[in-house]
């Protein structure tokens, strides 16, 4: 396939907001790929060259990009500077300087998406001696032959500039669509994705070998699953209501890790499935020495803790062990305890299907005493009153409350079910619940505010059902004004000149950003309102009370984590039911 052809596609994603045209838009481009170049297209779709899990990133920085544009187009470094300035975008440079191009080079040829992505490959995976400079070669080679609308991906995609609004969700569907002609084989390849955390892998299998083979996907080791995610509640008396006796297991401040190992091999991926494995040196040894099983993947809390008193430190400490550098003293001085809290295969035996209790029980077979790696606390509860005790015990203790499981529900991975329910601290039936949003646009600053640029925030939550973001609040509460300035300064990276396709708003800030953030917010409550989309049925959507910012960005949970409009709908229920008294209120 030419680059032309994805390039135009791309240049359409990033005009339409219209998220139905995007559908359109994708299958179109997907009906015209073939199993040679299909994974080559997703992950440039995504913005990469390999899955998330492998660690391999497409990137450049800006410096060198402007080295690369003034080299192939002729010009020096200051003009493209300048030209940088004027436009805002180094891709609409390269575009601009490409179509003022006298002569194309003397041997250019088309270029090909299969000869775009070996060169982006190669650039992602240059190091060494000599690496930036044949990154240079690579990233000018493609621009010697790129036609001016070719020009602006080329630079945009290892820039990171990409802003397509494409979601993992739709790119799914938009395979379903572009090979069976149905949405409804979006669910089979979900169930893929889930298995094996990888979109361009599964649209090769299903494009090579069909539809039968994506029922197949098998868990291999090495290749993170992605994680099964629990529901929230407001009570004990709630959770009791919906699962009846089940288990109810100590929930720690924490990293999330999911672990692989296999012989002498381990491997370690975080809540979002990156590759985290050097920086845990003692779980690999834990998990080595503890784990009885030649193959296996289980999951568990990693939490930093004082090797004297004995105590857990809170997750601002713990979170200082996530580090590329100074890992041996880092793990000196806060050495981490894993706490096991769940079996997804071991030695041949895949055991999603299989019930909770049963993972559990083998869970607890195959951990052998040892300093680092535990289980997590467990207790079986058939009443509201003893989950509450467990509860209270765990929070006592600075812990952050619970999740009760179903006794007898599969391991669902990659999807937020009833089968898991969290209780926390903040979610206790009060006003002011904790929600993690994501930042879709943001305000200029007035009054006081104007020197600093940004005044406040647009936020939605996620709804999983439409794969889009819907308003719930404008938040200009809980800011430092260091925290303002840094805020506006990372939104102005992601700004794009209209609403993206997969947000769904009736207010229009200042500017729009790429929904790629994730932020903690609390209020007072949520009420209905006809401002916001989120919930919308015809009339009014839910809306936070006086929202305020109460943590900074999430780097651990991507957009798609976020709270999700069916949460809010519970949250509100349940609030109603504290301030009512009526369940059915």
């Amino acid at each position: 396939m030419e680059f032309r052809v994805l390039a135009e596609t791309f240049d359409r994603l990033e005009r339409t907001s219209a998220r139905l045209e995007l559908m359109d838009i994708l299958a179109s481009l997907l009906a015209r790929a073939d199993a040679s170049n299909v994974d080559k297209i997703i992950y440039l779709l995504q913005g990469r060259v390999a899955a998330p899990y492998t660690g391999i990133e497409l990137g450049i920085g800006e410096k060198l990009a402007i080295q690369a544009i003034a080299r192939a187009f002729g010009v020096n470094a200051d003009e493209v500077e300048r030209l940088y300035k004027e436009l805002g975008d180094l891709g609409s440079v390269a575009e601009r300087l490409a179509g003022n191009k006298k002569q194309m080079t003397l041997f250019s040829q088309p270029l090909t998406v299969e000869r775009v992505y070996d060169n982006f490959y190669r650039i992602a995976t240059a190091s060494g001696s000599g690496s930036q400079e044949l990154k240079l070669r690579l990233l000018i080679d493609l621009l010697n032959d790129a036609e001016p609308l070719e020009a602006r991906y080329i630079v945009r995609i290892p820039l990171g500039k990409l802003r397509l609004g494409v979601g993992d969700a739709t790119i799914l569907e938009a395979l379903a669509i572009a090979r069976t002609g149905s949405r409804e084989f979006k669910e089979r390849l979900e169930r893929a994705y889930n298995l094996c955390s990888d979109l361009g892998y599964v649209a090769k299998v299903l494009y090579e070998k069909g539809p039968e083979a994506i029922q197949n996907f098998k868990i291999v080791v090495g290749i993170p699953i992605r994680p099964a995610l629990a529901q929230r509640a407001q009570s004990a008396e709630e959770i009791v209501s919906r699962l009846g006796t089940c288990a109810a297991e100590a929930k720690y401040d924490g990293f999330r890790c999911q672990i692989h190992k296999k012989g002498d091999k381990v491997w370690i991926f975080s809540r979002r499935l990156e590759n985290m494995t050097n920086m845990f040196p003692e779980i690999i040894e834990g998990t080595l020495k503890q784990f009885d099983a030649e193959e296996a993947i289980f999951e568990g809390e990693a939490i930093a803790y004082n090797e004297e008193t004995g105590e857990f430190y809170p997750f601002q400490m713990t979170i200082q062990r996530k580090r590329k550098y100074g890992i041996k003293e880092a793990a000196e001085e806060y050495p981490l305890k894993l706490f096991a809290f769940d079996l997804i295969y071991a030695d041949g035996v895949d055991y999603t299907p299989k019930p909770y209790k049963e993972r559990r029980a083998e869970l607890e077979k195959r951990i052998k005493k040892g300093d680092v790696l535990d289980l997590s606390e467990k207790v079986i509860v058939s009443t509201a009153e003893d989950l509450e005790k467990f509860f209270e015990s765990c929070v006592e203790r600075g812990l952050e409350g619970i999740v009760a499981k179903d006794l007898n529900a599969p391991y669902i991975a990659g999807a937020r079910k009833w089968a898991w329910i969290k209780l926390k601290r903040s979610y206790r039936g009060e006003l002011s619940d904790t929600l993690d949003v994501v930042i879709v646009g943001y305000y200029k600053g007035r009054g006081k505010r104007s020197q600093f640029g940004l005044g406040g925030i647009l936020v939605a939550v996620y709804d999983k059902d439409e794969d889009t973001f819907r308003t719930i609040a404008k938040v200009g509460s809980g800011f430092t004004e260091e925290q303002l300035v840094e805020m506006k300064k990372i939104l102005d990276e992601i700004a794009v000149p209209h609403r993206p396709a997969r947000v769904v708003s009736f207010l229009e800030p200042d500017v729009w950003v790429e929904p790629k953030y994730v932020i903690t917010v609390t209020a007072d409550e949520i009420t209905r309102s006809p401002n916001h989309t989120a919930g919308w049925d015809g009339k009014r959507g839910y809306a936070l009370r006086f929202p305020r910012i109460v943590g900074w960005i999430r780097s651990d949970k991507a957009p798609e984590d976020a709270t999700t409009v069916q949460e809010v709908v519970e949250m509100y229920k349940q609030q109603r039911t504290v301030i009512t008294g009526d369940e059915n209120a």
